[in-house]
Formats: C-alpha cells, sequence, structure tokens
C-alpha cells in the first residue's frame, strides 16, 4: 500500500506537485505540436517548415525547441504518427475474393488512392529513416506486410508456381504496385491517374495471366485512348 499522510508525518515532498504538473503540461505541449504538424502534413506542407509549426500550435521558436531538440526530430515524430493513423489505406478491399480481372482492378484502385493520401509523407518518410532505424524498421515491416497481402490476394494464381517463381511474382507485384513505382510515374513521368491504372492493371495481368489479356484490360485501354 503506498504511504499516506497518516503514514508520513512529514507528508508528501512540496516539490512532487508542481514537478508532476510541469511534466504533463511538457506532455501535453508536445502533444499539441505534434498534432500541429500532422494536420501541416495532412494538408501537403510535406515537411513543414518551423515557421508554419510555431504559426500553426500558436507557440514561439523557443518553445518549440524546448519541447523538440531539431525541426527535424519532431517532423520524425509526427511522420511516424501520421503514418500510423493511415494503416487502414493499406487495406485492399475483398481481399483474395473474385476473379482475377476484379481482384488486380482492387489492387491498383486501393494501391493508386494510398500513395496519393500519404505519397508525400512516405517521401519524406524514406530519406529521414537512412538515419532512423525506428522508422527504417515501420518502412520494412509495411512493405512485408504488402506482400502478404499480393500473396492472400492472388493465391489461386500462386499455388501453382515453384517456390522460387512464388516468392518472385510476389515481389515484382509488390514493387510493381509500391510507393517508388508510383512516384515515379505520377511525379517524374506525369502520368495521369488513369495512365497508371492502365500500366499497372496491363502489367499485372501479363504477369498473372500470361495466356491473354483480361477484358478489364480490354476496357481500360480502350478508355484511354
Amino acid at each position: 500500500m503506498p504511504p499516506t499522510t497518516r503514514d508520513d508525518p512529514a507528508g508528501p515532498s512540496a516539490d512532487a506537485a508542481p514537478v508532476d504538473g510541469r511534466t504533463v503540461r511538457r506532455q501535453r505541449g508536445r502533444a499539441a505540436v505534434i498534432e500541429a504538424v500532422v494536420d501541416l502534413l495532412t494538408e501537403g506542407h510535406v515537411p513543414p517548415t518551423t515557421a508554419e509549426v510555431v504559426s500553426r500550435a500558436g507557440i514561439s521558436e523557443a518553445t518549440l525547441f524546448r519541447n523538440f531538440g531539431r525541426i527535424d526530430d519532431l517532423q520524425l515524430e509526427a511522420s511516424i504518427t501520421f503514418l500510423d493513423r493511415h494503416t487502414h489505406r493499406f487495406e485492399i478491399p475483398d481481399l483474395g475474393h473474385g476473379p482475377l480481372d476484379a481482384r488486380i482492378d482492387r489492387l491498383v484502385r486501393s494501391r493508386t488512392a494510398l500513395w496519393e493520401a500519404i505519397g508525400p509523407v512516405v517521401r519524406l518518410g524514406r530519406a529521414r529513416a537512412v538515419d532512423n532505424p525506428e522508422l527504417a524498421d515501420l518502412l520494412r515491416t509495411s512493405r512485408l506486410a504488402q506482400i502478404d497481402q499480393v500473396r492472400t490476394h492472388f493465391a489461386p494464381e500462386l499455388t501453382g508456381l515453384t517456390p522460387t517463381r512464388r516468392t518472385d511474382v510476389a515481389a515484382v507485384v509488390t514493387s510493381l504496385t509500391g510507393f517508388e513505382a508510383w512516384d515515379l510515374l505520377r511525379h517524374d513521368l506525369a502520368r495521369s491517374h488513369r495512365r497508371i491504372h492502365q500500366a499497372w492493371t496491363t502489367a499485372l495481368t501479363a504477369l498473372l495471366d500470361p495466356t491473354g489479356p483480361t477484358k478489364a484490360t480490354r476496357s481500360t485501354e480502350r478508355k484511354s485512348r
């Protein structure tokens, strides 16, 4: 049982409450700043500047750097919080159900929507991951989870392959629809969402159904003309 004032005539230390109060206020202050940065990230300010952060959080630069040693530390912590809150976007609707062309379409739609929503933060995270093991582990875990999704989603097509071929195809599907591929097509090569959808659908169909293009592929090609 913890001591009471009856057990300890001297009572609790006079310094205990103020120290606890300062700790709580500091924790709340940090949380408020992180929320402000997450909001800025959501709005497309990637990475947010010091001026943007202090303006949104309603604090001074001195307070900001008292709670966070460097702006990079704050950006990193907020980026991890942001990505944690968007994990639901990695889900593929009706995972593993339906004909191949429908499964390909759902994967393509879910991945393009995912990267469009969180792409700028992922780009920042990849740059920060070089020097941050925690963030690097988070990204690695995400990639492995995506491979597991692909294995389940395309199990009928992968089951009949040799173990090596099965592993290779799952890895290629994952990389083809991954952030790096999307970022290259969307920004470096200036492809529209429709063009990316068509390209991925065509490539995945060729990889998973070598017998020929599906109706979905032909339909996508006609719409893009």
